[in-house]
Parts: structure tokens; sequence; C-alpha cells
């Protein structure tokens, strides 16, 4: 049961979009493979290796201190709205967040509409003048998890917008501790 929850998108938030260093580790990644199946008995080698490679060098490691903090903070549990969860099952990106020891945070992804299905959101009259989808599924997921009691929407797009006071956009293309003090103080501190 979540009774916060932080939905967190990836790609500007812990992966800067500037971030291309896995493209000069590609090379390598046979040893990284070895390196994380010692350290977790996980075969990571079974996930495409531009995500894997772009977990472990391109993640920014004070976005994700950050984020702990957050986490540890507040008692909140991630539920992931980035685009990374298409395709991807919860147990893939339980085990990318796990290199940062934060598998146990990861609960959850939010529903991926197709376009169709979008569409007919974005005409009803409860989400009229919603035109971000993102925004639809993180609020269709809130409807359908009503123990959600506090949630906050991390992302480098302007959701704000749309959820308000609910949403907190990246300053700088990543996750930093301005930012994260506002999820801190949407989500409150944990008992």
């Amino acid at each position: 049961m979540i009774e916060k929850a932080l939905f967190l998108d990836i790609d500007g938030v812990l992966q800067p979009c500037s971030s291309q260093e896995r493209f000069k580790h590609i090379n390598e990644m046979d040893s990284l493979y070895k390196e994380l199946f010692d350290k977790y008995g996980i075969d990571y080698s079974i996930y495409f290796k531009y995500d894997v490679a772009a977990v472990y060098y391109d993640w920014d490691k004070e976005s994700l201190q950050e984020l702990r903090r957050i986490l540890d903070t507040t008692g909140a549990k991630i539920v992931i709205s980035s685009d990374w969860r298409q395709s991807k099952p919860i147990s893939c990106l339980q085990n990318f967040f796990r290199i940062y020891d934060m598998a146990d945070y990861v609960v959850d992804y939010t529903p991926d509409f197709d376009y169709e299905t979008c569409k007919k959101f974005k005409e009803s009259e409860e989400y009229k003048g919603i035109y971000e989808c993102r925004c639809i599924e993180i609020l269709e997921y809130v409807k359908m998890h009503p123990e959600i009691k506090r949630w906050v929407a991390l992302d480098d797009l302007y959701l704000d917008r749309y959820l308000k006071d609910n949403a907190v956009v990246t300053s700088t293309y990543k996750l930093v501790k301005v930012d994260a003090d506002k999820c801190i103080e949407i989500l409150g501190v944990s008992d």
C-alpha cells in the first residue's frame, strides 16, 4: 500500500539530457555485467546494453543522492512515469535502481496510454484542457489508488501547468537540492 507516491521521470531528472558517457564505455559491457553479477547476483546482460550503460554511467550521482533524501525523509515510494517504463517489466526497473541500492523504493509504474486512449481522456470533461498525456496517466493512477494521501510528480516537463502544486519541474534538467526540497515540502516529512 502506497500512502505517498513520487511519480518519477528519469531523463532530465536522474539522467541529464547532455550526459552521453555510456557510449564511451559500450565496449566494456562484458566486464560491467560481470561486476554487477558479482555484486547483485543479477544477469544484467538480459537487458538492453545501452539502458544498463546509461544507468551505470549517465545517471547523475548527486541527483540519485537527492532522490534518496526525498524518499528517506518522506517515506514515499517511486511510481515510474518516465518513458523508461515502456516495454520494461517492473522487475527490470527495480534491477536498474538496485545498482544504487534503491530497488525497494520502486513499486509500480503509471499506465502507458496509447494515442487513441489518451485522446479520449483529453476530450473528456474531467481532463478538458490537459494536453500532456503523462499528466492524465498520473491522475488516473492516483484515482485508481485511493490509499495515496500525498503525491508529487518529478519531471523535466512542465507538468506543473496541469498538476499545479503536485508537480516539481527540475530546474537544471537534473534533480538538484532545491527540487528535492520542494518534493519534501509537498510530500511531508515521514513520522
